[in-house]
């Protein structure tokens, strides 16, 4: 391989056939040009993106990033990859690394952060938290930078977000909207009953498929109306529910609820055991 572009000592750019790579390797680039060939001997680990919009994106990143930022987010992605037993998009290298990048900028700065979706993510994507956790405690033991639990709900979200090959933001969006789920159920089914809790609990697979869904833009469709009316008809408590659902996606995403997804909600909600209407 020819390097096409010395980033820093420690990492080069190059052409594997007519795709650009990035490649890492101690002291690779360190008195280097370009057009020189790669020290093949000094190769630790080559980059491929899948665009080059991203491959541009991490250039730009691992030229103001310090050389133990990469290894940790390198260490992170591997240790998710063997633990989800996923293939995940590449392009977390590129979010990862400056999130993580930045956590750091934060912490030398005093800047405290608090992810108010801790304790969500930790219970709707408890492997996710868990892959989390041992990277806060990865950072700590490598750059001696305690960031906490809240840190690693928002690392999580990074990897929930590669998994679903989406943006951040649609994971963080996900995750609002199935707490919002739970608080709207909350309201008014009876979590005294240790059945109703149990299927409440046994739900949030559910709301995660539908806030997916709904954000995604692939909804359940039908045009069957009569289904529509007779469960509006008939279960009104489980209905009110699914319309104040709506009401919020409505407000926050700018979403409509489709009826067959109302249909499959009330269905879902008629295993709880709602309030009475006076309590």
């Amino acid at each position: 391989m020819i390097i096409e572009h010395v980033i820093n000592n420690n990492i080069v750019s190059s052409l594997d056939g007519d795709n650009e790579v990035v490649v890492s390797g101690r002291g690779i680039g360190f008195g280097r040009r370009p057009g020189d060939p790669v020290d093949d001997s000094r190769i630790e680990k080559i980059y491929r993106m899948d665009t080059k919009e991203q491959m541009g994106k991490f250039k730009d990143i691992l030229a103001s990033v310090p050389p133990e930022c990469l290894k940790i987010c390198d260490e992170i992605i591997a240790d998710a990859t063997k633990e989800l037993n996923v293939e995940l998009n590449r392009n977390i290298y590129v979010t990862l690394t400056d999130h993580v990048n930045f956590a750091l900028e934060r912490y030398d700065q005093g800047m405290d952060f608090e992810n108010i979706l801790t304790e969500e993510v930790s219970n709707y994507y408890p492997n996710e938290f868990r892959i989390g956790l041992k990277a806060v405690e990865l950072i700590k033991r490598e750059t001696g930078k305690d960031l906490r639990r809240d840190e690693a709900a928002s690392i999580a979200l990074h990897i929930v977000s590669t998994e679903l090959n989406t943006k951040m933001s649609v994971a963080y969006g996900l995750t609002q909207m199935v707490k919002q789920i739970q608080t709207i159920l909350e309201r008014d089914i009876d979590m005294s009953n240790e059945e109703t809790r149990r299927g409440f609990e046994e739900m949030v697979p559910s709301f995660k498929h539908f806030a997916y869904r709904v954000i995604a833009d692939q909804q359940y469709q039908s045009e069957d109306d009569q289904l529509y009316e007779f469960i509006r008809d008939h279960y009104p408590r489980q209905y009110e529910c699914c319309t104040q659902i709506e009401k919020y996606v409505n407000d926050m995403f700018g979403k409509t609820v489709s009826n067959e997804e109302k249909n499959y909600m009330v269905m879902k909600f008629r295993r709880l055991d709602f309030k009475n209407k006076s309590s």
